[in-house]
């Protein structure tokens, strides 16, 4: 994994957040698939990084439901959403 590139950098941001790892939350990186977030074998979402920007998309869907340009946006979307399961 390239740890410059935009997935690589918010892999990691989402990897060494304490709130998703207390509440049980993983993160597998593939090139082709982004980050995948996971929790109890269940996929909780997807983070890819394309034209300039991080798009999530959730389970179910294949149409993004959140942008941003920013990494630390991408976390606090997640941590927000996430942490209400």
């Amino acid at each position: 994994m390239n740890i410059d590139s935009p997935n690589g950098r918010l892999f990691e941001l989402l990897k060494g957040n304490e709130v998703l790892r207390l509440k049980g939350f993983s993160m597998a990186y593939s090139p082709q698939e982004g980050i995948v977030i996971d929790r109890a074998g269940h996929v909780r979402g997807i983070w890819n990084h394309r034209a300039d920007a991080f798009t999530w998309v959730s389970p179910g869907s294949s149409e993004p439901k959140f942008r941003t340009e920013s990494e630390k946006s991408a976390v606090l979307y997640t941590v927000v959403v996430l942490a209400q399961e």
